[in-house]
Order: C-alpha cells, then structure tokens, then sequence
C-alpha cells in the first residue's frame, strides 16, 4: 500500500508545478473545441523560454501541466540529383529532360550544374505528367560573371513527373538537382527597413533565416557582410555574400541560420556611392508550438526564471497522424507580462562570491596600504 501511495505522490508532482518559479506569465486563448492547440513564438518566447524552449512550461485551469511539443512540419524533400534524360541540343539551346518517378512530391526549385566561365542565358523549366504536353513552370536568368555566379530557377510549387530544361547561352546541361521547401519560398517576413542596415528584434536568439537586400539602382553588384549580436556579446558574422542586380535579376536572399536581437549589414562600396533605396527585409520560418488537447481551459504559458531542463512528455515522441493535427485551432498569447507570484530562486553563492566588487575593492586597498608603508620605509631608511 505505501508503495503505491508513494507511485501516486509521484504522479501527481510530475503533472503540478510551482508558478511561483516562473518570470512570465502569459494566457493562451483559442476557439472553442477539442483539438490540439498551436500559437507562434515569439521574441519573448525565444529571449526568455531557454535553448529549444526548455524552460517552457504550461498549465491548465487547475494547475496541472499541459504537454506541448514543436509543430511537426509537412514532411521536408531533401533536395536530389536527377539522372537527365535526352540532352543535347535543340534549336540553339541545350535541353534535357528530367523524371523524378510516380512519386516525385512537390518541387518549387531546380539548380542546374551548367558548364564554363563568363556565360548568360536564360533557363526555362516546363512540367508535364505524359511528356505530351508541357506546362511553362518558370524562367529565370543564368550567368557566371567573375565571382557572380546564379544558375537556379524556382517556380510555383508543382507535381509534375516530368520536367523538361531548356537553357540558351550555355553548350550544355551536366546536371540538376531538384527540391522544395526553398528558405526564399517558405520563410515570411520579420522585419523589414531602408539604408541604415540595423535592427532590434526585440528580443535574444530571435531566429533569422534569411536576409533578402535588394537596392534601387538598375544595375549593381557589391560584396555585404551581415553582423548579428545577443546582449551582453560581442558581434559576430553570419553571412557574406553579393547583392546584385544583373540583367534585370536581383540576387537571391542570403541565408543565414542566425538566432539573435541585433542585426546589421554591412555593404561595401569600394570608391562607388552608397547604394539608394538599399531595403533589406529580414526572413524567418516560423516557428510554432502545438499544445495538447482536452486540457481544462484557459491555459497558462509560463517561462522565465530559473534555469531547468528540458520538459519529457509522451505527447512530443506522438507520430504525426496520431496528434489530430486535422482539428487543430490556432491559438493567440497576451502580451508578456511579469507573473505577480514569482519569487526569485535564493542566491545559494558563498559571501564571497556574492559580493565579489566588494572583495576585490578590500584587496586592493590592502595591496595599497602594503605598497605605501613600503614605500615610507624606504623613505626612513634613507
């Protein structure tokens, strides 16, 4: 019997906390139903909630935890090389064919492997399920110039099994490699500005993905560093890279990987004058988090504080069609706000450590006084 009662005090304490631990405190509200929940993080998420929001936690109407995991994404393609069928060349330009199979998924993205130096043309991609009769997916400009070099075309997702290539400017197509989910097509806009190239997003270890500059001057092409900063840290390079605008083609975002509050972009001009009308427009996917359902509502998100680990539930090791994503509803969190009841974890550092300004400040005024009576002894002496 004690064996049990002491199972069932265990139980009970993994599904309470103590909201007295927590900084913030935050209400999560959706429509009505019975489905999961899922809402965006946001800058006070990613500044206070910890690596991977550790320090997350949420909680029902009556106290008791509420698991979450992050929002599982459609199943990603890795991008893939597809054996070219029937290249050579026709009408001047050289052609291929490429078949991704009865089950080639969605692709938005085609990156040709194109031969030689100091080429422009122009690529054009058509789909097409019979090799019949073929659809103009998307066209885009191709060239190598000097260290400027952009040989993609993307186009508005498709399902074709079959895409045909047709590049001028080149003597052939050596390969191409086909994929989706394009950081330049999935990732929205975080922030956006001209010229002065800074921004504050408004909290630590904001993810940025992707930074797209683009300026207004028809033709130009220049070397940008891109610097980004948390509080208390020095800055650091995310990305270099080129900004250009080339036979009417802007260059393609630059992505970055970065989690960060400050941003910067540094452009070199050499001996031109700055670029006008530079806009920069800063790019995320989001990132959301899906709670489970059939919880007591309203809910709590809680975060902040002290330091803990990651939370273990059942619910984040689920399989995708087991988490009833199809009567999912879209949450909303207030505004971050301090919780009232959060009480600071006591500070278990020896005096010393606590009050270190004040020993330092003590050993060198010993150092001082041991300096100076030296110092008059000599004067004695001599």
């Amino acid at each position: 019997m004690k064996g049990l009662l002491a199972i069932a005090a265990l139980a009970l304490a993994a599904g309470t906390l103590d909201p007295s631990e927590f900084r913030w405190s935050r209400a999560l509200t959706a429509p009505r139903g019975a489905g999961p929940i899922f809402f965006d993080a946001d800058a006070s998420l990613f500044a206070h909630g910890g690596s991977g929001f550790a320090g997350l936690r949420i909680v029902d109407a009556h106290g008791s935890q509420v698991p979450w995991r992050p929002l599982p994404g459609v199943t990603e393609t890795q991008p893939k090389d597809v054996p070219l069928l029937d290249a050579g060349r026709q009408g001047g330009a050289a052609v291929a064919l490429l078949d991704l199979g009865p089950h080639g998924g969605v692709h938005d993205r085609v990156d040709l492997d194109l031969p030689g130096q100091s080429f422009i043309g122009t690529a054009t991609v058509s789909g097409s399920d019979d090799r019949g009769t073929f659809t103009t997916l998307g066209a885009a400009r191709v060239f190598d110039l000097r260290d400027v070099r952009r040989t993609d075309v993307a186009f508005p997702p498709s399902d074709f099994r079959y895409l045909r290539l047709r590049v001028t400017g080149v003597t052939r197509i050596d390969g191409a490699t086909v994929s989706d989910d394009h950081v330049a097509n999935t990732a929205r806009r975080i922030a956006s500005g001209f010229a002065h190239g800074r921004f504050d997003l408004g909290g630590a270890n904001v993810p940025v993905d992707a930074i797209r500059i683009v300026a207004a001057a028809a033709t130009y092409d220049r070397p940008v560093r891109v610097e980004v900063r948390n509080p208390g840290g020095a800055w650091r390079t995310a990305a270099v890279g080129r900004i250009y605008r080339l036979y009417g083609t802007p260059s393609p975002p630059i992505e970055l990987g970065a989690a960060a509050r400050y941003l910067r972009v540094v452009v070199h001009n050499g001996d031109d004058q700055p670029l006008k009308g530079l806009r920069i427009t800063l790019l995320a996917k989001p990132r959301r988090i899906l709670v489970e359902g059939g919880h007591s509502e309203p809910l709590r998100v809680l975060y902040g504080g002290r330091v803990r680990s990651a939370p273990d539930y059942e619910f984040a090791r689920l399989p995708r069609d087991e988490l009833a994503l199809a009567n999912a509803r879209l949450g909303h969190l207030t505004a971050p706000a301090a919780n009232p009841s959060y009480v600071a974890a006591p500070d278990t550092r020896t005096w010393v450590k606590r009050h270190g300004v004040v020993v330092d400040a003590a050993l060198a005024l010993a150092a001082a006084v041991v300096g100076l009576g030296g110092f008059l002894a000599l004067r004695r002496r001599a």
